[in-house]
């Protein structure tokens, strides 16, 4: 596969995320309460940012390294059809047990909320070409 092929399909996942991504609704109450957390604890956040997993052929985490604030969640989205085992990792490529989801079908989703900063790495336990560093601060 082609390196602009790659990147179509790569910009492709990310406009699909941004469209198909459900939208969290809030009520004027839950706004106020989520403002006054904040307020309390301005370390912690409540966000929750999408990586997708697309390819088909070539299958990859879309984006592949994700920022995040302490108290985020990540979600792994299943966009490529293929069946996909979400598992967390050690620096070195081991897994180390501490997150993990199959994800069988298209539009199935793993979220995993992060409560301690540092960096978290992720892979396939199928397609181990595929990794994405989720770093927590």
């Amino acid at each position: 596969m082609r390196t602009h092929e790659k990147v179509g399909i790569a910009l492709a996942a990310i406009v699909l995320a941004l469209v198909v991504s459900p939208a969290i609704p809030y009520s004027e109450a839950g706004e106020a309460r989520k403002t006054a957390s904040s307020a309390e604890n301005p370390s912690t956040s409540n966000t929750i940012q999408s990586v997708m997993i697309a390819g088909n052929e070539d299958p990859q985490f879309v984006p592949n390294v994700v920022p995040l604030k302490i108290g985020d969640s990540i979600r792994f989205i299943n966009q490529d059809g293929l069946a996909h085992q979400v598992i967390s990792i050690e620096e070195n490529g081991m897994p180390d047990g501490k997150f993990g989801a199959t994800l069988q079908n298209s539009g199935d989703t793993y979220i995993e909320k992060l409560t301690e900063s540092g960096i978290y790495h992720f892979s396939d336990s199928t397609y181990t070409q595929m990794h994405v560093i989720i770093v927590v601060s």
